[in-house]
């Protein structure tokens, strides 16, 4: 009996998942609305009402103050931080220092920058796009009532509103465009543009792909309000308040899509590896649609993002005034691949493998203390 109560605790001793592990947290007062990265693995964040830029090493380069709240990002590959403000600002930083600014018509919601920081987009809260170079206006458009996503890419301007997708040239001549709906998220990935539509209702989104002529390649309708999308080029992850995390490939094959218990706020992709966030909990689930692991935090979960460096990013934190702040950890993806564990229990954040070896452990020592009275 003593024999077989070692090989039971030698049993629970082994590991059944190889977990990510933390590298880093980096944390301040007021909430992450905006998280951006670049290629080199530098993070962008609009914190609260600042600018901040984190190293691939989590560490804080610079804090910069913005004009009113810092409400959307975008990094370049030279480290100029692009920063949109709820009080209607676009601001370029770089080093801590604002190298321009431009007053706008209404509260800046998305933004995009080239790769060498030249060129610049910026949609508002009133329907206006524009169209920066060296921090000089060269041309605006009012194309809606709300520009939701703004994308510089390949030199066009690609602006998700309202009244659909519209394809601008650097001139600001319009190329083309088309209205499946409300489109709030949109990204591009080699030849082909992915759209999120949502309307106004929330009651239904639909996940568009085009050609770079605008013709439509493939659609996936949702039965409830996608909020989150996110492409690494090969594939395409969708989640939000319909139930479920979804993977495509990119030419419209449905990989998995995975029950949540809860409402997402964002969700990201990264070589058929998806790590989603929702309420208070983070999941990582694997290429073949297994959870792999899973964390719960104190506060609600409202970014995540793979990093080119090969670790992912988890932001947690709390809107409310009396206690606002946000937390940012990185998590090395090491092991993952070879894990073999069943799916973990979500609501209880408790292995299945090792609840049954505690139990069995348990029932065994019972056993064992009624035969010694005995």
């Amino acid at each position: 009996m003593k024999r077989l109560l070692m090989l039971m605790l030698l049993i629970l001793a082994i590991p059944v998942s190889a977990s990510p592990v933390k590298l880093w947290s980096y944390s301040d007062t007021c909430a992450v609305f905006s998280l951006s990265m670049n290629s080199n693995g530098s993070i962008g964040l609009a914190f609260g009402y600042y600018a901040e830029l984190l190293g691939p090493d989590g560490k804080l380069l610079w804090k910069g103050p913005t004009r009113g709240i810092a409400y959307s990002s975008a990094l370049s590959e030279n480290n100029i931080l692009l920063i949109g403000t709820e009080g209607r600002w676009i601001q370029a930083f770089e080093n801590g220092k604002i190298i321009w600014e431009k007053e706008l018509n209404n509260a800046v919601v998305s933004v995009s920058i080239s790769p060498n920081g030249d060129f610049a987009v910026a949609g508002d809260a009133s329907g206006w796009v524009y169209f920066f170079k060296d921090g000089n206006l060269v041309w605006e458009k009012k194309i809606s009532d709300y520009v939701w996503a703004v994308v510089f890419q390949d030199g066009k301007v690609f602006v998700g509103s309202n009244n659909g997708l519209s394809v601008f040239s650097t001139e600001g001549e319009l190329i083309w465009d088309t209205n499946p709906g409300p489109v709030r998220k949109t990204s591009i990935a080699d030849d082909v543009v992915v759209a999120l539509v949502v309307p106004r209702s929330e009651s239904w989104s639909e996940l568009v792909a085009f050609d770079l002529n605008g013709k439509i390649l493939w659609r996936y309708r949702f039965p409830g309000y996608a909020r989150a999308v996110d492409t690494d080029g090969e594939n395409i992850a969708v989640a939000g308040n319909f139930g479920n995390v979804t993977l495509f490939s990119i030419d419209g094959k449905l990989l998995y899509s995975k029950p949540l218990i809860g409402y997402a706020y964002d969700v990201a992709t990264m070589k058929k590896y998806t790590v989603v966030g929702y309420g208070k909990t983070v999941e990582l689930i694997a290429p073949n649609g297994t959870v792999v692991w899973f964390e719960r935090f104190n506060g609600t979960v409202y970014h995540v993002a793979f990093s080119p460096k090969g670790y992912f990013l988890t932001e947690h934190g709390s809107h409310d005034v009396q206690n606002c702040y946000g937390t940012i950890d990185a998590w090395a993806l090491t092991g993952t691949p070879t894990v073999t564990a069943q799916e973990s229990n979500r609501k209880t954040g408790v292995n299945p493998c090792i609840t049954g070896g505690l139990i069995a452990l348990v029932v065994l020592m019972g056993v064992l203390l009624w035969r010694k009275r005995s």
